[in-house]
């Protein structure tokens, strides 16, 4: 079977996507406007990609990394509630008043549909990770270096606004993602991000008391350099795919360990029960591309939904070389128990 880890981030693709087409049933749905979980695709190699003109606010790239502003470090947003960034003015004025879905810590979608009931969907997500667009942003907002780019629609289409929040290496952003049929969908999108750095360095909305408990943890620091280069191996390279997780990888060899907020693993089809001195943990072993092990547990409920923090520690063999990863995975996943509060 998959992994948790495969299967939670098809979840979170799926889900924005299957909205959309449910909001779509009102009105005509042209797929091409669906909106789905980014992926970087090499410039050269998109399609449908319209920039602006040069003299209307092109991304043009070059210029030094931005000193990271403190209100945008990665510590300072992971307890932030990316539902609280909606302004509810701006999108009275392209639709109705929207349901909100919340998929994971950091990532919340707005969709609804329009007077003429056509679809729209607004997406924040904080933490977002960022490759050349770092590097191509010219324009700013709030003072922080950000990144355009429209997607053609017929009379809208989708518009992604990349606020820089952390440059360089590991790069991250507050990523805006409006899909609506609108006159200039960037220059509305750009509006709903102006509103969001605005509340983010002066009132962040942060998870409720209570709520949230493993989202200010830094899952870098759940394990030391001599213990992780006995896992891995020296030389290994350590980075995030987001604010809630980390990966230590080294040639073929692969360890993350993630937090976040999806279905208890107890419900996991063919998980093996294992035991975490005292903590009640589930074992997946997929070998289908590679040999991966997942072990997971659920920490706490996430708030008042059905979801529960999930901690998963992952290891893969990708070039197969012969590591036993459930064992390490096990042996990892005490570790990490440990060190995180209880």
């Amino acid at each position: 079977m998959l992994s948790v880890r495969r299967l939670r981030r098809l979840r979170l693709a799926l889900i924005p996507a299957v909205l959309l087409l449910a909001a779509g049933c009102a009105g005509s749905t042209d797929l091409a406007k669906v909106t789905f979980e980014r992926t970087t695709v090499p410039a050269g190699e998109r399609e449908n990609v319209a920039l602006p003109p040069p003299d209307t606010e092109t991304d043009q790239g070059g210029g030094e990394p931005q000193t990271q502003d403190e209100a945008f470090s990665p510590a300072a947003l992971r307890s932030v509630d990316p539902c609280g960034l909606l302004d509810e003015e701006e999108f009275a004025g392209i639709g109705e008043a929207p349901e909100a879905l919340r998929s994971g810590y950091s990532r919340c979608g707005f969709y609804s549909s329009d007077a003429q009931g056509e679809s729209v969907g607004l997406t924040f997500t904080v933490g977002d990770s960022v490759f050349s667009e770092a590097e191509q942003a010219t324009q700013e907002i709030g003072g922080l270096k950000t990144h355009i780019q429209s997607v053609d629609g017929d009379g809208g289409g989708v518009c992604f606004v990349r606020v820089i929040t952390t440059d360089g290496e590991n790069a991250k952003s507050l990523t805006i993602q409006l899909n609506a049929k609108v006159d200039d969908v960037c220059a509305t999108g750009k509006e709903f991000a102006e509103h969001a750095v605005e509340l983010l360095r002066e009132d962040p909305p942060h998870n409720a008391e209570g709520t949230g408990l493993l989202a200010g943890l830094d899952a870098c620091e759940t394990a030391e350099d001599d213990e992780v280069i006995g896992w891995v191996g020296e030389g290994y390279r350590e980075y995030s795919n987001g604010l809630h997780d980390c990966t230590w990888s080294r040639g073929g060899v692969e360890l993350e360990v993630d937090f976040n907020t999806y279905y208890d693993p107890a419900g996991s089809d063919d998980a093996e029960e294992i035991d975490l001195d005292g903590t009640t943990a589930y074992r997946v072993l997929d070998e289908n591309v590679y040999p991966e092990c997942d072990v997971s547990w659920a920490h706490a409920p996430f708030g008042d939904t059905i979801d529960f923090e999930v901690v998963t520690v992952s290891m893969s063999d990708i070039l197969e070389e012969g590591v036993d990863t459930c064992a390490l995975a096990t042996e990892i996943a005490g570790v990490v128990k440990d060190r995180i509060p209880a």
